[in-house]
């Protein structure tokens, strides 16, 4: 089996935010700032790539089907969870105490 990991399709996503309470791994942040001329008010959720183990549990919570799997083949030779693309500015999700999400 090869490794896997997850992408979003940023035009799908509405920024619901139900996968982020899905991801046990803290791989899914929303953006910090909504990108100018996005048809969508709420701003879209990122991966933080060198966060996603490949465990895909988040895949299912998408009501837009914007999450998808990208997977390697068992016997490629890099690996794109090897060199992350730069992390962009996303907000911080209070997972606990006050005013917290919540696990789903």
């Amino acid at each position: 089996m090869g490794q896997s990991m997850v992408a979003i399709v940023q035009e799908d996503c509405t920024g619901c935010d139900l996968c982020i309470t899905h991801c046990p791994f803290e791989a899914l942040l929303p953006l910090a700032i909504n990108p100018e001329g996005r048809k969508h008010k709420k701003r879209p959720v990122v991966v933080v790539e060198e966060q996603c183990v490949g465990c895909l549990s988040c895949i299912g919570s998408c009501p837009t089907d914007a999450l998808h799997e990208v997977s390697m083949p068992p016997n490629a030779q890099e690996s794109p969870l090897m060199s992350p693309s730069p992390r962009p500015s996303t907000e911080h999700v209070r997972r606990w105490g006050d005013k917290k999400m919540r696990w789903a």
